[in-house]
């Protein structure tokens, strides 16, 4: 029983994990939209289209700082709950050895 409560939370820590990293994910290249032709407005003028060399929004750096941390954070809690089933795996063994043996 206590093996598959195990494989539940470690499905669940790494499920919590994946679904962090996927928000994050952010592309470098730019995208192009199509771009509207120059329609003659009422009037005879020409209403001039969207800039093609407009600025492109540049990605922050903080979102690689901000998944290193979150992956550290994720790797001491793991660790922890490995340490935490260790010790209680010891204890159950040595309650269960001592209520057999009296």
């Amino acid at each position: 029983m206590w093996r598959s409560v195990l494989a539940v939370c470690l499905l669940v820590l790494a499920g919590v994990l994946t679904v962090s990293g996927t928000g994050s994910a952010v592309t470098t290249s730019p995208h192009f939209a199509a771009q509207p032709t120059e329609t003659p407005a009422p009037g005879g003028t020409t209403e001039p289209g969207p800039q093609i060399d407009a600025p492109q929004e540049q990605p922050a750096p903080a979102t690689s700082a901000e998944t290193r941390r979150k992956l550290w954070i994720g790797g001491i809690a793991v660790l922890l709950f490995a340490l935490v089933y260790w010790r209680n795996k010891k204890r159950w063994s040595k309650w269960r050895a001592g209520r057999k043996a009296g």
